[in-house]
């Protein structure tokens, strides 16, 4: 994959609320927008196959993971590609054709807005969003370049899949804000909601494994990062039953995250899974639910099926 891990973008600027849309005269029908906005035009029924195929385009390694583990956790997305700057994203979208481009503006070799009509070109069916910290007076231009919606960043994770599908003109939201619609039948128990979890490593290969190992417990990956301030930015708007963490993350620490998470998520449980088993007890006495020890992925197994299923028996889960 042609990316590499630079800085974190700009954050988002205050005051950039809504997400921008350029009419489209030919679209047959129209979806409500957020709230504050005018109705929005609809793409038509027949022109995405599900699931949409999608290449994120951003500097930052942590933002990408981010957006990624959103995108497809709703079901609804495939993460074709990833690029951390314009020049290798219009060489990925000619490659791939995906659906939709989620594209940042700031980045070295070659920014967003440079790249906008390149993109264009390369997968003309493709639908460009702009995902930006950039204050949204930026948008108007790049929106009569041909982008289709200008996005700030920031946003909680349903709230960005919301903003999709409205731009989209389809729906989009994950298993976990989908409203049942069906009573269980006489005598049946009610199915418990799929419980969440979150997860902190900055190794890519180790969070997807760790991944299959949430998935073997029916737990669902809400979302994955690299780093504690995002780390904690999302238990406080996921409110996740668990995060999976290393203590271990770009070189520092990652124990001080364990006593924010239980403020942030009381009922939150963290299950520390790193290589220095000398750190179980400092882990412990600081919060975590359970400490597990790298690479041992059978007994990180062990542990989250015994956390889960005291959860899903526990009188308030």
């Amino acid at each position: 994959m042609m990316t590499q891990q630079l800085t974190d973008g700009a954050a988002r600027p205050q005051g950039a609320e809504q997400s921008l849309i350029l009419p489209t005269p030919t679209a047959p029908t129209a979806v409500s927008g957020p709230s504050g906005q005018a109705d929005l035009p609809a793409v038509p029924r027949n022109e995405f196959e599900w699931p949409l195929r999608v290449l994120i385009v951003d500097d930052a390694v942590s933002t990408r993971r981010l957006l990624r583990g959103v995108l497809e956790y709703s079901e609804h997305f495939d993460v074709a590609g990833e690029a951390d700057n314009g020049t290798t994203a219009i060489e990925m979208a000619e490659a791939l054709q995906p659906d939709v481009v989620l594209l940042d503006l700031s980045m070295p070799v070659a920014d967003g807005s440079s790249a906008l009509r390149g993109l264009l070109t390369a997968a003309p069916k493709a639908r460009v969003i702009i995902l930006s910290g950039m204050d949204d007076r930026v948008a108007p231009p790049l929106l009569g370049a041909g982008a289709a919606a200008f996005v700030p960043k920031g946003l909680a994770p349903f709230e960005l899949l919301e903003r999709l599908s409205n731009i989209l003109g389809r729906s989009v939201t994950s298993a976990a804000t989908t409203p049942t619609t069906e009573s269980p039948t006489a005598g049946e128990p009610t199915p418990q909601a799929q419980l969440q979890a979150i997860i902190c490593d900055d190794d890519t290969m180790t969070r997807h494994l760790v991944a299959q190992v949430l998935a073997k417990c029916d737990v669902a990956v809400t979302a994955e990062t690299d780093v504690v301030p995002k780390l904690l930015t999302l238990v406080e708007l996921v409110k996740p039953e668990f995060v999976l963490l290393d203590l271990w993350l770009e070189g520092t620490t990652g124990a001080s995250a364990l006593p924010e998470i239980r403020k942030l998520s009381p009922r939150t449980a963290v299950v520390v899974y790193s290589a220095h088993e000398a750190w179980r007890t400092k882990a412990l006495d600081a919060g975590a639910a359970a400490f597990a020890v790298k690479p041992h992925f059978d007994h990180l197994e062990t542990v989250v099926h015994q956390l889960a299923r005291t959860r899903s028996t526990a009188p308030d889960a």
